[in-house]
C-alpha cells in the first residue's frame, strides 16, 4: 500500500474527532441529526483548520447509509466511496483552476441531474474567493433556486473577497486558528501512534510554528520524521525549518543593544554559512522583538510565539534595556526587511545593514528616535532644532568614512563627494556625479582603493569589493546602477542632494 502523508492519514473521520471548532461541529451535528441542513454553506478560515474535512464529514453524513445519531458510519459503501474519492456525487472543484464563468455554466448544468449513486449531491468547492465576477453571478443563480437533492459547500481563506450576494444565500462559519496546546496534543497522539519519539519541546515548536494550522504542523512533523527517522529533537526541527534558536537570537539582540558592529555581523556571517536564509533570519529577528515587545507590556502573562523557559533570563536582561517605542521602531524594521527579502535573492548586504540600522535605534547616547510608519525606509532623528535624516544607506556610508578618515584624511576627502547605492554578490557600488571625475578615478587607484576595502572588510568581516560609477544629476545613466536599482528598489538606491 502507497505511504500516505501524515496529515491525510490523520484526517478526521467523524465530527467527533475534529480538533477544535467546537461550535461549528456541535451546530453542524446538531443540524444533521435532527434534518435541518440548508442548501448552502460557506466556511471560511485559516488553511489547515478543518473546512474541507468538515465538509467531508457533511457528504459522509447526508450519503451514508447506516447513520449513527448524526455521525456518518464509514463503513458502508457509500462512506468507503467518499473516504476513497470514488464517489459520484461529492464534487470537489478547486476554485483557483476552475474559476472560470464556463466552468460554472457546466455546474448549473450537471447541478439538474438527480444524484447517481447516492441520496444528495454534494459540491465542495474549494478557494471559492478565486471566481471571477462573471462566474460568482452564474453561481449566485444556483444558490437561489437549489435543487433538493444538492447542497453547496463553499470553503475560502479570504472571506472579505465573496460577494454579499453569495454570502447572503449560505449559512457562514468560520473556522479560528486552533492553540497551541489542540495542536500538541494532536501531534503527541500522532506520534505514539506512529512510535515517533518526539521531544516535547520539538513537538511544541512545530506546534508554534504551525500558526494555528493542524494541517502545517502534521506536514511539518512528516517532513522531520521522512529526514531525521523516529527520534526527533527540538534541533532536529530546527535544521529541516531552516530556523535559528531563540537563544541566538538573544545573543544577537545582545550585539545589537551593545552596538558590537563586528559581533553583529559575525553571528549574521555564521547563520548564513550554516545555510540559513537571510529573509528567515529577518522574520525570526522580528518574532523575537514581537516576543520581547510583548513581554515589556503584559510581562508573564505575554504568549510568545519564539521565546522558551531557556532563554527567558536573557529577555529579562533586554526588557530593562530597551523601551516600547524603540522596539516598535525596530519591529517594523525587520518586517519591512523581511518583506524586501521576499521580493529579492536573498542579499546578505541588505539584512547586515538592517541590524546595524537597528543598532542605531537602540543608541541609547544618540538623539531619540521617534516612531515612523511600518512602511517607512527611513527614521526621524531630530536633536534640539536641528533634523537629519539616517536610512540603511548613511549608517553603513557613516560608517566606512569614519574608518578611511581614521586610516588616511586625503582619500576620506576623495570619497566625501561619493554616495553608497547598495551591494549586490560582496561588491560595493558608490557613485559620483560627473562633476566630481576627479575624485572618482583617484578613488579607482590601487591604494586609494585597497584602503576602502580594507575598511570595509573590517566592518563585514570578509572580502568586499568597491565598484565605482558615474551619476549625473537627473538619472542613472551607467547600466550597473540601473541593475541595482532593480535588486534593492528605488527607495534604497535612491541618489539625494
Amino acid at each position: 500500500m502507497a505511504y500516505l502523508a501524515l496529515y491525510r492519514a490523520w484526517r478526521p473521520q467523524r465530527f467527533k474527532e475534529v480538533v477544535g471548532q467546537e461550535k461549528t461541529v456541535t451546530a453542524l451535528y446538531n443540524a444533521i441529526k435532527e434534518g435541518r441542513l440548508t442548501h448552502a454553506y460557506l466556511f471560511s478560515g485559516p488553511r489547515g483548520t478543518g473546512k474541507t474535512s468538515i465538509a467531508k464529514i457533511i457528504a459522509k453524513a447526508v450519503n451514508c447509509e447506516n447513520i449513527e445519531e448524526g455521525e456518518p458510519c464509514n463503513q458502508c459503501s457509500s462512506c468507503t466511496d467518499i473516504n476513497n474519492g470514488n464517489f459520484m456525487d461529492v464534487i470537489e472543484i478547486d476554485a483557483a483552476s476552475n474559476r472560470g464563468i464556463d466552468e460554472i455554466r457546466d455546474l448549473r448544468e450537471k447541478v439538474r441531474v438527480l444524484p447517481a449513486q447516492g441520496k444528495k449531491k454534494v459540491y465542495i468547492i474549494d478557494e471559492v474567493h478565486m471566481l471571477t465576477t462573471e462566474a460568482f453571478n452564474a453561481l449566485l443563480k444556483t444558490l437561489e433556486e437549489p435543487p433538493d437533492s444538492v447542497i453547496f459547500i463553499l470553503a475560502t481563506t479570504e472571506p472579505q473577497k465573496i460577494p454579499d450576494t453569495i454570502r447572503s444565500r449560505c449559512q457562514s462559519y468560520s473556522f479560528r486558528r486552533l492553540t497551541g496546546t489542540e495542536i500538541l496534543e494532536r501531534l503527541e497522539q500522532v506520534a505514539a501512534s506512529d512510535n515517533i519519539e518526539l521531544d516535547k519541546e520539538a513537538g511544541q515548536l512545530i506546534a508554534r510554528r504551525a500558526n494555528g494550522g493542524l494541517r502545517d504542523a502534521l506536514s511539518t512533523l512528516d517532513q522531520i520524521y521522512s529526514y531525521k527517522g523516529k527520534v526527533i529533537k527540538k534541533e532536529d526541527v530546527l535544521d529541516v525549518l531552516g530556523l535559528v534558536d531563540e537563544l541566538f537570537l538573544a545573543r544577537l539582540l545582545e550585539k545589537v543593544l551593545e552596538q558590537d558592529t563586528a559581533g553583529i555581523i559575525e553571528m549574521l556571517a555564521t547563520a548564513l554559512g550554516e545555510g540559513k536564509e537571510a529573509q528567515q533570519l529577518a522574520r525570526e529577528s522580528a518574532l523575537y522583538l514581537r516576543d520581547l515587545l510583548l513581554y515589556t507590556v503584559m510581562g508573564d502573562k505575554a504568549d510568545f510565539i519564539i521565546v522558551t523557559e531557556a532563554a527567558r533570563p536573557l529577555l529579562e536582561q533586554q526588557k530593562s534595556q530597551t523601551n516600547q517605542d524603540q522596539l516598535l521602531e525596530a519591529l517594523h524594521l525587520m518586517m519591512d526587511t523581511a518583506d524586501k527579502l521576499r521580493l529579492s535573492e536573498g542579499n546578505r548586504f541588505i539584512l547586515e545593514v538592517a541590524f546595524l540600522q537597528m543598532a542605531q535605534i537602540f543608541d541609547t547616547e544618540a538623539p531619540v528616535v521617534q516612531p515612523t510608519r511600518p512602511q517607512a525606509q527611513t527614521v526621524q532623528v531630530q536633536a534640539g532644532n536641528k533634523s537629519a535624516r539616517l536610512d540603511a544607506r548613511e549608517v553603513l556610508w557613516n560608517r566606512l568614512l569614519a574608518g578611511v578618515k581614521e586610516k588616511n584624511i586625503p582619500t576620506h576627502a576623495l570619497l566625501v563627494p561619493g554616495k553608497l547605492l547598495g551591494a549586490r554578490d560582496d561588491v560595493l557600488y558608490i557613485g559620483y556625479k560627473k562633476g566630481y571625475r576627479f575624485h572618482k578615478e583617484r578613488m579607482e587607484e590601487k591604494d586609494n582603493r585597497e584602503l576602502l576595502e580594507n575598511v570595509a572588510r573590517e566592518i563585514f568581516k570578509r572580502n568586499v569589493q568597491i565598484q565605482f560609477v558615474f551619476l549625473d544629476d537627473e538619472q542613472y545613466n551607467d547600466i550597473i546602477v540601473k541593475k541595482a536599482i532593480e535588486y534593492f528598489g528605488e527607495e534604497i538606491v535612491e541618489i539625494k542632494d
